[in-house]
């Protein structure tokens, strides 16, 4: 995808206010705002994520598998079992301008073009709580892959609806996590909307990006996601981000 706009100028590629965080402990506002930029510091991108999740039929662990090239090129693969030949993954892929999605289980594939974000979202004349983030390279939305990479939303949108603290410093990956405690953030469903619930979020010291988000309930941990692995500004080839799909596959739109 071409970084030109419909003039045929180049365009400037936005970059982060802070390429890096003051050896002493930050206030919350500045690693939030450190975190916000993330994305802005690399150019390539791979992370790999293990996700823990507790409900009533007991643990399931789920892994996604994420490459990023800006601008725009976005590769997630989501896998829900941990058997070697099992059809139970997802696959998202994005050259900027459009989104294949493909569901291994069912044989099914779709491919539209990318949804326009409403126009004026992120003028900087609105509040910061009322701004939308414009991500150089979108991800899928609601996903985990969007919430470690663009964590605009659940900066805002979460982690600030409770009281915050940062609790300490945690090893992750082989890289130093700042971690934020959020206390009964107000931002949740019905069935965990209590007064003991909690969400740790590590944010990587050197990078920025979420690496941690751990949610419990009293001394219950109901939902832990971890980076097991990161590559800031890894050799990507284009071809990693071309759909393929089996010849037996059925296309829904």
């Amino acid at each position: 995808m071409s970084d030109l706009n419909p003039t045929g100028r180049a365009l400037v590629a936005p970059s982060a206010a802070r390429v890096a965080m003051a050896d002493d402990a930050p206030d919350i506002e500045q690693l939030f705002s450190f975190a916000r930029e993330a994305e802005l510091r690399v150019q390539t991108l791979r992370m790999n994520i293990e996700e823990r999740v507790v409900t009533a039929r007991g643990a399931d662990t789920i892994t996604h598998d994420i490459q990023l090239k800006h601008p725009g090129l976005a590769r997630v693969a989501t896998k829900r079992s941990s058997e070697p030949l099992s059809r139970e993954y997802d696959i998202w892929v994005s050259d900027g301008e459009t989104i294949t999605a493909y569901e291994a289980s069912n044989k099914i594939a779709s491919r539209r073009k990318v949804r326009p974000r409403v126009a004026g979202s992120d003028d900087p004349g609105l509040p910061p709580f009322a701004r939308g983030y414009q991500p150089r390279t979108p991800l899928p939305a609601g996903s985990l892959a969007e919430t470690f990479i663009h964590p605009h939303g659940l900066l805002r949108n979460v982690l600030v609806t409770g009281p915050l603290a940062v609790v300490g410093l945690q090893p992750v990956a082989d890289r130093e996590a700042i971690v934020v405690r959020a206390q009964h953030p107000r931002s949740a469903k019905v069935l965990v909307d209590r007064p003991d619930r909690s969400i740790d979020v590590g944010i990587g010291r050197d990078s920025g990006f979420v690496l941690l988000l751990t949610e419990r309930i009293g001394e219950q941990v109901t939902r832990h996601a971890e980076v097991t692995r990161l590559e800031l500004d890894p050799t990507i080839f284009d071809s990693a981000f071309e759909p393929k799909l089996p010849a037996d596959v059925r296309k829904v739109y």
